[in-house]
Protein backbone atom coordinates (compact mmCIF):
# COMPACT_ATOMS: atom_id res chain seq x y z
CA UNK A 1 0.00 0.00 0.00
CA UNK A 2 1.18 3.33 -1.04
CA UNK A 3 1.81 5.52 2.41
CA UNK A 4 2.38 9.42 1.77
CA UNK A 5 2.88 11.95 4.79
CA UNK A 6 0.11 13.20 7.26
CA UNK A 7 -2.38 16.15 5.14
CA UNK A 8 -1.98 19.09 7.65
CA UNK A 9 -3.28 21.58 4.91
CA UNK A 10 -6.87 23.06 6.47
CA UNK A 11 -10.09 23.14 4.07
CA UNK A 12 -13.25 25.96 4.75
CA UNK A 13 -15.42 24.36 6.64
CA UNK A 14 -19.13 22.93 5.51
CA UNK A 15 -21.40 23.56 7.81
CA UNK A 16 -23.80 22.20 5.24
CA UNK A 17 -22.77 18.84 5.91
CA UNK A 18 -25.84 18.57 9.34
CA UNK A 19 -28.28 20.37 6.80
CA UNK A 20 -28.14 17.66 3.87
CA UNK A 21 -27.16 14.83 5.26
CA UNK A 22 -30.23 15.19 7.43
CA UNK A 23 -32.35 15.98 4.77
CA UNK A 24 -31.52 12.69 2.66
CA UNK A 25 -33.02 10.27 5.02
CA UNK A 26 -36.20 9.47 2.97
CA UNK A 27 -35.41 8.26 1.14
CA UNK A 28 -23.35 17.01 -22.71
CA UNK A 29 -25.28 19.66 -22.52
CA UNK A 30 -25.16 23.30 -24.21
CA UNK A 31 -23.71 26.28 -22.99
CA UNK A 32 -25.20 28.51 -20.30
CA UNK A 33 -25.99 31.37 -21.68
CA UNK A 34 -27.08 33.55 -18.25
CA UNK A 35 -29.20 36.09 -21.21
CA UNK A 36 -31.39 38.84 -19.52
CA UNK A 37 -33.38 40.02 -22.60
CA UNK A 38 -36.75 38.72 -22.85
CA UNK A 39 -36.76 37.87 -26.85
CA UNK A 40 -34.23 35.10 -26.94
CA UNK A 41 -36.30 32.19 -25.48
CA UNK A 42 -33.44 28.99 -24.75
CA UNK A 43 -33.29 26.54 -26.53
CA UNK A 44 -34.87 23.94 -24.75
CA UNK A 45 -38.01 25.97 -25.20
CA UNK A 46 -37.34 26.11 -29.34
CA UNK A 47 -40.15 28.44 -29.52
CA UNK A 48 -42.73 26.12 -28.21
CA UNK A 49 -45.14 25.37 -25.34
CA UNK A 50 -44.88 21.48 -26.66
CA UNK A 51 -45.74 19.84 -22.89
CA UNK A 52 -47.17 22.74 -21.40
CA UNK A 53 -49.02 23.79 -19.44
CA UNK A 54 -47.01 21.46 -16.84
CA UNK A 55 -48.49 21.27 -13.56
CA UNK A 56 -45.93 19.73 -10.38
CA UNK A 57 -47.21 18.57 -7.19
CA UNK A 58 -44.72 19.93 -4.55
CA UNK A 59 -44.41 19.48 -0.82
CA UNK A 60 -46.32 22.71 0.01
CA UNK A 61 -49.04 22.83 -2.86
CA UNK A 62 -48.44 22.75 -7.01
CA UNK A 63 -47.23 25.19 -9.10
CA UNK A 64 -48.25 25.56 -13.17
CA UNK A 65 -45.73 26.19 -15.43
CA UNK A 66 -47.82 27.90 -18.53
CA UNK A 67 -45.38 27.92 -21.58
CA UNK A 68 -41.41 26.98 -21.79
CA UNK A 69 -39.46 30.01 -19.95
CA UNK A 70 -37.91 31.86 -20.70
CA UNK A 71 -36.26 33.66 -17.68
CA UNK A 72 -35.41 31.17 -15.31
CA UNK A 73 -33.98 31.49 -11.42
CA UNK A 74 -32.27 28.24 -9.88
CA UNK A 75 -31.95 28.09 -6.35
CA UNK A 76 -30.57 24.97 -5.73
CA UNK A 77 -27.21 23.53 -6.54
CA UNK A 78 -29.38 20.38 -9.07
CA UNK A 79 -30.79 22.83 -10.47
CA UNK A 80 -28.56 25.19 -11.66
CA UNK A 81 -26.53 22.36 -13.29
CA UNK A 82 -29.16 20.81 -14.64
CA UNK A 83 -30.71 23.91 -15.93
CA UNK A 84 -27.45 25.40 -17.71
CA UNK A 85 -26.59 22.43 -18.84
CA UNK A 86 -30.05 22.23 -21.06
CA UNK A 87 -29.06 25.84 -21.80
CA UNK A 88 -31.73 27.37 -20.26
CA UNK A 89 -31.75 31.54 -19.93
CA UNK A 90 -30.72 31.68 -16.09
CA UNK A 91 -31.38 35.23 -15.06
CA UNK A 92 -30.43 34.36 -11.72
CA UNK A 93 -28.66 31.57 -9.51
CA UNK A 94 -27.12 30.51 -6.58
CA UNK A 95 -23.12 30.85 -6.34
CA UNK A 96 -21.11 27.99 -5.57
CA UNK A 97 -20.92 26.71 -2.09
CA UNK A 98 -16.84 27.29 -2.35
CA UNK A 99 -17.42 31.17 -2.77
CA UNK A 100 -19.54 31.19 -0.03
CA UNK A 101 -17.30 29.79 2.59
CA UNK A 102 -14.24 31.52 1.24
CA UNK A 103 -12.33 28.60 -0.44
CA UNK A 104 -12.92 30.09 -3.96
CA UNK A 105 -13.56 33.30 -5.45
CA UNK A 106 -15.87 31.73 -8.41
CA UNK A 107 -19.41 31.74 -8.03
CA UNK A 108 -19.67 29.03 -11.10
CA UNK A 109 -20.28 25.62 -9.91
CA UNK A 110 -16.79 23.49 -11.05
CA UNK A 111 -19.24 20.98 -12.72
CA UNK A 112 -21.68 22.99 -14.70
CA UNK A 113 -21.22 25.13 -17.82
CA UNK A 114 -20.41 28.74 -16.48
CA UNK A 115 -22.78 31.44 -16.65
CA UNK A 116 -21.57 34.99 -18.13
CA UNK A 117 -21.44 37.91 -16.34
CA UNK A 118 -24.96 38.78 -16.79
CA UNK A 119 -26.39 36.09 -14.35
CA UNK A 120 -27.42 37.57 -10.63
CA UNK A 121 -25.79 35.22 -8.14
CA UNK A 122 -27.70 34.96 -5.00
CA UNK A 123 -26.79 33.80 -1.51
CA UNK A 124 -28.00 30.11 -1.31
CA UNK A 125 -27.84 30.82 2.35
CA UNK A 126 -30.52 33.60 2.53
CA UNK A 127 -33.61 33.92 0.07
CA UNK A 128 -34.00 37.34 -0.83
CA UNK A 129 -37.70 37.32 -2.58
CA UNK A 130 -37.57 40.82 -3.09
CA UNK A 131 -34.31 40.76 -5.36
CA UNK A 132 -35.56 37.30 -7.07
CA UNK A 133 -38.85 39.50 -7.92
CA UNK A 134 -36.95 41.92 -9.49
CA UNK A 135 -35.26 39.77 -12.16
CA UNK A 136 -39.00 38.99 -13.35
CA UNK A 137 -38.87 35.17 -13.93
CA UNK A 138 -41.17 32.88 -14.93
CA UNK A 139 -39.61 29.74 -13.58
CA UNK A 140 -38.53 29.36 -10.34
CA UNK A 141 -36.64 25.84 -10.21
CA UNK A 142 -35.64 25.00 -6.28
CA UNK A 143 -35.26 21.52 -6.26
CA UNK A 144 -32.49 21.26 -4.41
CA UNK A 145 -32.88 24.84 -2.18
CA UNK A 146 -31.84 23.75 0.90
CA UNK A 147 -32.87 26.28 2.78
CA UNK A 148 -36.04 26.72 1.10
CA UNK A 149 -39.63 26.70 3.43
CA UNK A 150 -43.36 26.95 3.28
CA UNK A 151 -43.42 30.78 4.13
CA UNK A 152 -40.78 31.62 1.91
CA UNK A 153 -42.13 29.15 -1.16
CA UNK A 154 -45.67 30.88 -0.57
CA UNK A 155 -43.76 33.91 -0.95
CA UNK A 156 -42.23 33.34 -4.45
CA UNK A 157 -45.60 31.35 -6.01
CA UNK A 158 -46.62 35.20 -5.70
CA UNK A 159 -43.75 36.08 -8.18
CA UNK A 160 -43.74 33.01 -10.82
CA UNK A 161 -44.42 29.15 -11.00
CA UNK A 162 -42.00 27.54 -8.12
CA UNK A 163 -40.66 24.01 -9.14
CA UNK A 164 -39.55 22.93 -5.89
CA UNK A 165 -39.27 18.83 -4.78
CA UNK A 166 -42.58 16.61 -4.31
CA UNK A 167 -42.35 15.39 -0.71
CA UNK A 168 -39.22 16.64 0.91
CA UNK A 169 -35.44 17.53 0.46
CA UNK A 170 -33.80 14.90 -1.17
CA UNK A 171 -36.21 12.29 -0.93
CA UNK A 172 -36.25 11.64 -5.07
CA UNK A 173 -33.06 10.18 -6.70
CA UNK A 174 -30.91 12.11 -9.10
CA UNK A 175 -32.64 10.80 -12.12
CA UNK A 176 -36.24 11.78 -10.64
CA UNK A 177 -34.55 15.09 -9.62
CA UNK A 178 -32.98 15.74 -13.35
CA UNK A 179 -36.03 14.79 -15.42
CA UNK A 180 -38.54 17.13 -13.14
CA UNK A 181 -36.41 19.83 -14.01
CA UNK A 182 -36.16 18.88 -17.35
CA UNK A 183 -40.06 18.80 -17.66
CA UNK A 184 -40.04 22.48 -16.01
CA UNK A 185 -38.00 23.31 -19.08
CA UNK A 186 -39.50 21.66 -21.56
CA UNK A 187 -37.38 19.32 -22.67
CA UNK A 188 -37.22 15.60 -20.87
CA UNK A 189 -35.28 14.67 -23.71
CA UNK A 190 -32.02 17.13 -23.08
CA UNK A 191 -32.69 15.93 -19.32
CA UNK A 192 -32.49 12.52 -20.28
CA UNK A 193 -29.30 12.59 -22.49
CA UNK A 194 -27.46 14.11 -18.65
CA UNK A 195 -29.15 11.41 -17.04
CA UNK A 196 -27.78 9.22 -19.81
CA UNK A 197 -24.39 10.80 -19.39
CA UNK A 198 -23.91 10.52 -15.61
CA UNK A 199 -24.99 6.69 -16.37
CA UNK A 200 -22.25 6.14 -18.99
CA UNK A 201 -19.76 7.89 -16.24
CA UNK A 202 -20.81 5.36 -13.35
CA UNK A 203 -20.71 2.46 -15.76
CA UNK A 204 -17.02 3.54 -17.70
CA UNK A 205 -15.47 3.48 -13.76
CA UNK A 206 -17.24 0.34 -12.83
CA UNK A 207 -15.82 -1.05 -15.91
CA UNK A 208 -12.36 0.41 -15.35
CA UNK A 209 -11.91 -0.36 -11.85
CA UNK A 210 -13.88 -3.62 -11.41
CA UNK A 211 -11.84 -4.40 -8.08
CA UNK A 212 -14.55 -1.30 -6.30
CA UNK A 213 -17.12 -4.11 -6.12
CA UNK A 214 -17.64 -5.46 -2.62
CA UNK A 215 -14.88 -2.40 -1.04
CA UNK A 216 -16.59 -0.59 2.21
CA UNK A 217 -16.30 3.11 2.18
CA UNK A 218 -16.67 5.56 5.32
CA UNK A 219 -18.08 8.83 5.04
CA UNK A 220 -18.51 11.60 7.87
CA UNK A 221 -17.36 14.85 9.32
CA UNK A 222 -14.94 15.25 12.38
CA UNK A 223 -16.35 17.47 15.06
CA UNK A 224 -14.78 18.15 18.32
CA UNK A 225 -13.81 14.47 19.64
CA UNK A 226 -16.05 12.32 17.65
CA UNK A 227 -16.78 11.86 13.96
CA UNK A 228 -20.14 11.74 12.38
CA UNK A 229 -20.36 8.93 10.17
CA UNK A 230 -22.96 8.19 7.31
CA UNK A 231 -24.32 5.06 8.08
CA UNK A 232 -28.02 4.56 6.11
CA UNK A 233 -28.09 2.80 2.56
CA UNK A 234 -31.65 5.48 1.90
CA UNK A 235 -28.66 8.24 2.28
CA UNK A 236 -28.31 10.28 -0.68
CA UNK A 237 -24.90 9.64 -0.51
CA UNK A 238 -24.80 6.16 0.27
CA UNK A 239 -27.44 5.27 -2.82
CA UNK A 240 -24.31 7.21 -5.29
CA UNK A 241 -21.12 5.12 -3.30
CA UNK A 242 -23.64 1.77 -3.42
CA UNK A 243 -23.54 2.56 -7.47
CA UNK A 244 -19.95 2.15 -7.59
CA UNK A 245 -20.07 -0.96 -6.55
CA UNK A 246 -19.31 0.31 -2.36
CA UNK A 247 -21.28 0.21 0.92
CA UNK A 248 -20.82 1.44 3.85
CA UNK A 249 -18.18 -0.23 6.51
CA UNK A 250 -20.63 -2.49 8.40
CA UNK A 251 -18.34 -2.27 11.66
CA UNK A 252 -19.71 1.20 12.31
CA UNK A 253 -23.19 1.00 10.34
CA UNK A 254 -24.00 -1.44 13.53
CA UNK A 255 -23.09 0.59 15.72
CA UNK A 256 -25.78 1.58 18.49
CA UNK A 257 -26.60 5.19 19.40
CA UNK A 258 -27.91 8.13 18.00
CA UNK A 259 -26.14 10.26 15.76
CA UNK A 260 -25.59 13.93 15.65
CA UNK A 261 -27.47 14.01 12.63
CA UNK A 262 -30.56 11.46 10.80
CA UNK A 263 -29.17 8.50 9.18
CA UNK A 264 -25.73 8.64 10.74
CA UNK A 265 -23.68 7.88 14.27
CA UNK A 266 -21.37 9.69 16.13
CA UNK A 267 -18.03 7.39 16.62
CA UNK A 268 -16.04 8.91 19.47
CA UNK A 269 -12.40 8.98 18.74
CA UNK A 270 -11.02 6.47 21.20
CA UNK A 271 -13.33 4.13 18.84
CA UNK A 272 -11.72 4.97 15.79
CA UNK A 273 -9.62 2.24 15.15
CA UNK A 274 -12.33 0.91 13.66
CA UNK A 275 -11.97 3.24 10.69
CA UNK A 276 -8.79 1.12 9.54
CA UNK A 277 -11.14 -1.42 8.42
CA UNK A 278 -12.95 0.83 5.63
CA UNK A 279 -11.14 0.21 2.21
CA UNK A 280 -11.95 3.94 2.00
CA UNK A 281 -12.31 7.22 4.28
CA UNK A 282 -13.49 10.16 3.02
CA UNK A 283 -13.68 13.10 5.70
CA UNK A 284 -14.95 17.02 5.88
CA UNK A 285 -14.31 19.61 8.35
CA UNK A 286 -15.84 22.03 10.20
CA UNK A 287 -12.69 24.23 9.81
CA UNK A 288 -8.84 23.89 9.87
CA UNK A 289 -8.55 23.43 13.88
CA UNK A 290 -10.81 20.18 14.19
CA UNK A 291 -9.02 18.82 10.98
CA UNK A 292 -5.79 19.06 12.43
CA UNK A 293 -7.10 17.28 15.72
CA UNK A 294 -8.91 14.58 14.13
CA UNK A 295 -5.61 13.78 12.04
CA UNK A 296 -3.47 13.98 15.39
CA UNK A 297 -5.48 12.72 18.21
CA UNK A 298 -3.72 9.89 19.67
CA UNK A 299 -6.00 6.65 18.18
CA UNK A 300 -6.80 8.23 14.72
CA UNK A 301 -2.92 9.23 13.90
CA UNK A 302 -2.00 5.60 13.93
CA UNK A 303 -4.25 4.53 11.69
CA UNK A 304 -2.78 3.23 8.74
CA UNK A 305 -5.62 4.50 6.61
CA UNK A 306 -4.92 7.94 7.17
CA UNK A 307 -1.61 7.79 5.93
CA UNK A 308 -2.62 6.37 2.44
CA UNK A 309 -4.19 6.84 -0.80
CA UNK A 310 -7.20 5.59 1.02
CA UNK A 311 -7.94 8.46 2.55
CA UNK A 312 -9.25 11.36 1.19
CA UNK A 313 -10.48 15.10 2.86
CA UNK A 314 -13.06 16.78 0.66
CA UNK A 315 -12.90 20.69 -1.13
CA UNK A 316 -15.80 22.04 0.00
CA UNK A 317 -17.37 21.81 -4.08
CA UNK A 318 -16.36 17.79 -3.98
CA UNK A 319 -18.25 17.33 -0.06
CA UNK A 320 -21.20 19.48 -1.10
CA UNK A 321 -21.67 17.40 -4.68
CA UNK A 322 -21.34 14.31 -2.68
CA UNK A 323 -23.92 15.17 0.10
CA UNK A 324 -26.17 15.02 -2.59
CA UNK A 325 -24.93 13.75 -5.67
CA UNK A 326 -26.92 15.28 -8.95
CA UNK A 327 -26.54 13.65 -12.51
CA UNK A 328 -25.29 17.23 -14.05
CA UNK A 329 -22.40 16.69 -11.06
CA UNK A 330 -21.75 12.86 -11.55
CA UNK A 331 -18.66 12.55 -14.15
CA UNK A 332 -17.11 15.71 -12.43
CA UNK A 333 -17.63 14.24 -9.08
CA UNK A 334 -16.14 10.80 -10.02
CA UNK A 335 -12.65 12.61 -11.47
CA UNK A 336 -12.74 13.89 -7.92
CA UNK A 337 -12.80 10.56 -6.19
CA UNK A 338 -11.55 8.45 -9.13
CA UNK A 339 -7.63 8.73 -7.78
CA UNK A 340 -8.90 7.35 -4.17
CA UNK A 341 -11.14 4.72 -6.12
CA UNK A 342 -8.45 3.65 -8.39
CA UNK A 343 -6.43 2.42 -4.94
CA UNK A 344 -9.61 1.17 -3.37
CA UNK A 345 -9.96 -1.07 -6.52
CA UNK A 346 -6.50 -2.57 -6.45
CA UNK A 347 -6.05 -3.78 -2.75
Amino acid sequence: MKERTMRRHSRPWTPLFGALLAATIAVSGCTATGRTDDSAAPDVASGTSKGFPATFTNAWGTATVPAAPRRVVTLGYADTAVASAMGANIVGAVKSYGSVSGETKDENLPYAKPLDDSVTWLDPMTINTERIAGLRPDLILASTAFTLDEPTYKRLSTVAPVVTYEKQLYGADATEETLRIGRALGDEQGARKIVDTADRAVAKLKADLPGLAGKTYLYGQARDGFAVMITKETNATARFMNRLGLAPLPAVARLDGKGSVPGAVDVSYERAALFDRADALFMTYQSGALKEKFESDPVVSRLRILTSDRYLPLGIEAATALQSPNAAAVPWLIGELRTTLTTVAAR
